[in-house]
């Protein structure tokens, strides 16, 4: 009867450590994928929209954020992408969000004008000057 018992035991602890490896491998494959674009467009009730990348736990959580501002410029005219962390009150690249005033969120594609905005400015994000607007005809369009 104790060698049965200690048979399974055996069995039981071999297909524990069997399955921890399939799941540490899974997870590992997971997370060393290159992520070209890990960019969301993320429209709140208020009426704003950011686009950056998404945190969920144990808050939601945008970093490395981008939003909308209606342009100054009469000229060029539509709307600018501004660096969060570059408004006037010097906030931390990075903002909670209430999922209560979420509307939607969508994934944006790697193609995205707004991706490949922010991919060319980045540098220029870094050494502090104000990135080139995005040209009207490739942002969302948003009720007003």
């Amino acid at each position: 009867m104790m060698m049965n018992k200690d048979k399974f035991f055996k069995a039981a602890l071999i297909v524990a450590i069997i399955l921890l490896i399939i799941l540490v491998y899974l997870s590992f494959v997971d997370k060393t994928k290159a992520i070209k674009n890990p960019y969301y467009a993320v429209y709140l009730r208020t009426g704003d929209m950011y686009f950056g990348k998404i945190s969920r736990f144990p808050k939601f959580t945008l970093s490395d954020v981008w939003f909308l501002q209606r342009s100054i410029d009469e000229k060029q005219g539509g709307f600018e992408m501004m660096k969060f962390s570059n408004t006037i009150f010097g906030p931390l690249d990075k903002m909670e969000i209430n999922k209560e005033n979420i509307v939607w969120i969508s994934k944006l594609r790697d193609n995205s004008e707004v991706v490949t905005f922010i991919q060319q400015n980045q540098g220029a994000v870094l050494q502090g000057t104000q990135p080139q607007a995005v040209p009207q005809e490739t942002l969302p369009m948003t009720e007003k």
